[in-house]
């Protein structure tokens, strides 16, 4: 059971890389939603720490970031290098997960 569940976080994991990789100036404005998603999914599963809630307030920021470059029309330069730091959020957040201790809960639900 651990392992599903460990397995369904590294999948919303995925999914903000996929998020952040795939964006574009239609959908950016469903970054943040989709940023705030995956990482609640990340705290009703996992211990308390502030190591993760550094790390998910990172994310969120950084793909806040992305996405108003991306919808204020930026240079591409500009936007590129804010999805690089998103990505780099993404992963500093998934380095912690990997290290992070699941809660004793209900199985969660792809």
């Amino acid at each position: 059971m651990a392992e599903q569940a460990r397995d369904l976080l590294k999948r919303d994991i995925e999914g903000l890389r996929t998020d952040v990789l795939k964006a574009g100036v239609l959908n950016a404005k469903a970054l943040q939603e989709s940023a705030e998603t995956h990482v609640a999914h990340l705290h009703l599963a996992l211990h308390e720490l502030a190591e993760l809630h550094d790390a998910s307030f990172q994310v969120v920021n950084g793909i806040i970031a992305f996405a108003r470059q991306l919808y204020s029309q930026a240079a591409v330069a500009e936007s590129e290098k804010a999805r690089r730091g998103a990505l780099a959020a993404v992963d500093r957040l998934a380095e912690v997960l990997d290290r992070a201790e699941l809660r004793q809960v209900a199985p969660l639900s792809a």
